[in-house]
């Protein structure tokens, strides 16, 4: 199944007062079954993501400063928040950086509170035991056209 990160940024349009529901719920409109949309916003939006959320969308919320909030809605089920960064096209070390630099810098990984998943062109050899020596556990699946995913916990 092919997996796509869709983003869209509205903090300019918040930041010009402008209502920008329409242009979300339109581009929500464009994702496939297994797509992540990833919302960037000047503030927490609970109320799209109760609207979402009776569509069927879970959300993993990460705030990156006071006014930039990045918000990842997909339909995949599973019982903490997961966000999701494509790694795929990067040359190596740049996944791995990019993975760790995310483990490192957000509160809800180190608490548990949230799941990373990655996605990968290989399966990531040289990271699987920095998250091990973290204290992360992780999944493995191998989606056979050019995918890998890892999902990744705090251990225990």
């Amino acid at each position: 199944m092919d997996r796509k990160i869709t983003v869209l940024d509205v903090r300019e349009m918040l930041r010009a007062k402008q209502e920008p529901f329409q242009v979300i719920m339109s581009t929500v409109a464009t994702l496939g079954p297994a797509d992540v949309f990833e919302l960037h916003a000047t503030f927490r939006p609970d109320p799209l993501i109760r609207v979402l959320g009776k569509q069927g969308f879970h959300a993993a919320v990460v705030q990156e400063t006071e006014d930039h909030f990045i918000v990842q809605f997909y339909k995949e089920d599973i019982d903490i928040p997961v966000f999701h960064l494509d790694n795929r096209g990067l040359e190596p070390p740049q996944p791995m950086v990019r993975t760790l630099a995310f483990l490192d810098g957000h509160e809800g990984m180190k608490t548990g509170e949230l799941a990373l998943e990655i996605w990968n062109e290989r399966v990531p050899a040289f990271l699987l035991p920095e998250l091990e020596e973290r204290g992360f556990s992780y999944e493995i699946q191998d989606e056979d056209h050019g995918t890998v995913r890892v999902r990744i916990r705090r251990a225990g």
